[in-house]
């Protein structure tokens, strides 16, 4: 999934973490104004942007944005999954395993972040989610509650 054209990519690259940080932030919240209004299609270019420069930001900070990352693959893959498009779900899936298993492991800190392998559990485990989004963005009932019988992921 690319949602960044080649000149964007180049451009967001070369912004500071910090930058890159508060870019991610401002495209979570918009995906969160466009699920509101049930808009799928700007929820998934939101949700996608996000995800694209998270994989971005840990190529250049390769020990950061990993809750980022988890954040916006739970979004995108959800997205996906409502539109009945599982296997871009699953490559996005595959692409943030890959992103985080790349680097060294962050390990839990004294700011009790989570931890590069806890952020890999979570995208395994979709119970778990939920509740990490809970303790990492303050949205209440995001993403949305999936329907019975439905995954959130085909891989577990």
């Amino acid at each position: 999934m690319k949602q960044l054209c080649q000149r964007h990519r180049h451009m967001f690259t070369s912004l500071s973490l910090n930058e890159q940080n508060n870019l991610w932030m401002f495209w979570m919240e918009s995906a969160c104004t466009f699920s509101e209004t049930n808009n799928t299609d700007k929820v998934l270019a939101a949700t996608g942007r996000a995800f694209n420069l998270a994989c971005l930001a840990r190529q250049r900070y390769p020990d950061c944005m990993h809750v980022e990352l988890t954040l916006s693959t739970i979004l995108v893959c959800h997205a996906l999954h409502n539109r009945g498009d599982y296997a871009a779900a699953d490559h996005v899936l595959i692409n943030a395993l890959e992103s985080l298993r790349s680097a060294r492991p962050c390990h839990k800190g004294a700011d009790n972040h989570c931890s590069t392998q806890d952020c890999i559990d979570v995208l395994l485990n979709t119970s778990r989610q939920p509740r990490f989004f809970a303790d990492y963005l303050s949205w209440p009932d995001f993403p949305p509650a999936q329907p019975a019988n439905q995954p959130l992921m085909a891989i577990h």
